[in-house]
């Protein structure tokens, strides 16, 4: 399974952005610290991270502030990874960046995006020992008109927005953010614009700055990330889209031979990472959510139940229906 929330640490920047919503809710920092961030905000883990935001959602009684959190979050404010997407020359390889290095926002985001006809599918993906916290989703979706706009200079026209969680009932506020119909209960957060997006230049494109940058944020990802951690992430990013060697290797911008040379070295192989992260999913998902044996099998990319019952027998020796209940 990796580290634990309660040990990886994220970004203080992360911190910053809690801290200036507690003020502008008339909350007190100080409180924050004294309850929550105990060594004072210098090393920051992911539980402490959670851990604010619950204290946030609680103090200010807002449960749709993700959204603001999404609202306020500007390139400025995100080290490395803020420059690194905003010298993009398009929203595709922005969006390809933020897969690619998204440990250096937060260890267990993610989005993935596909064509669907003429619409672009813009999904919130979470990676492994992440929570099923709602938050997540809302902010990171909630910041992709924002950003959308800052980078292309345009407004961004959402067709649709979709929540894996219950109606709330302040369910009006999402659809006056997104200017859209948002439907709950759907089997995963994400949004949908017009698929000319992805060719959209970026204003701030910075060819020569971006080379920069990007030797920067890959040092920094080399030092916190493994090999096989990183393809692990694409894997369940892909999900419940079969990913193959190829693909990973395009993304990883190196051979097959080396992919797998490099995954050799650290005695695993493409196909023994594939089935971990089905299992750990499919894990996650049985216990955490409510979900159907059905739909769990649909979100690990299996066309039918048998084959992923089959499947989990064979990885754990239980049956899904038994490690439910």
């Amino acid at each position: 399974m990796g580290e634990s929330a309660a040990s990886l640490q994220v970004p203080s920047f992360l911190i910053n952005l809690i801290e200036d919503l507690a003020l502008s809710n008339g909350l007190s920092v100080d409180d924050l610290y004294q309850s929550v961030l105990l060594d004072n905000g210098n090393i920051v883990t992911v539980q402490g991270l959670d851990d604010a935001v619950r204290w946030l959602l609680n103090g200010t009684k807002k449960p749709w502030l993700a959204l603001e959190f999404g609202q306020r979050i500007n390139y400025q404010q995100l080290d490395v990874f803020g420059p690194l997407i905003a010298s993009c020359g398009t929203i595709r390889e922005a969006l390809e960046l933020f897969q690619k290095y998204h440990q250096l926002l937060h260890p267990f985001l993610g989005l993935a995006y596909s064509i669907e006809g003429k619409s672009l599918c813009i999904r919130y993906s979470i990676f492994e020992n992440q929570p099923d916290d709602v938050f997540y989703a809302e902010a990171i979706l909630g910041s992709i008109p924002v950003w959308g706009e800052r980078l292309t200079g345009k407004p961004l026209k959402i067709k649709q927005v979709s929540f894996r969680h219950s109606e709330p009932f302040y369910a009006g506020r999402y659809r006056e953010y997104f200017k859209c119909d948002v439907l709950f209960d759907q089997d995963f957060d994400a949004l949908w614009v017009e698929s000319h997006l992805l060719n959209l230049p970026i204003l701030s494109a910075s060819p020569g700055y971006h080379s920069k940058i990007k030797e920067q944020a890959q040092t920094q990802l080399q030092s916190i990330e493994t090999f096989s951690g990183e393809i692990k992430r694409i894997i369940r990013c892909s999900l419940p889209d079969d990913i193959g060697v190829e693909k990973v290797a395009r993304v990883l911008n190196c051979s097959e031979r080396t992919m797998q040379r490099k995954l050799a070295e650290e005695k695993t192989s493409f196909k023994a990472l594939k089935q971990e992260v089905r299992k750990l999913v499919a894990i996650e998902l049985l216990e955490t959510t409510s979900l159907s044996i059905e739909k769990i099998a649909f979100r690990l990319g299996y066309e039918q139940r048998t084959s992923f019952a089959v499947a989990f027998l064979r990885w754990t020796g239980v049956k899904p229906t038994n490690w439910k209940r």
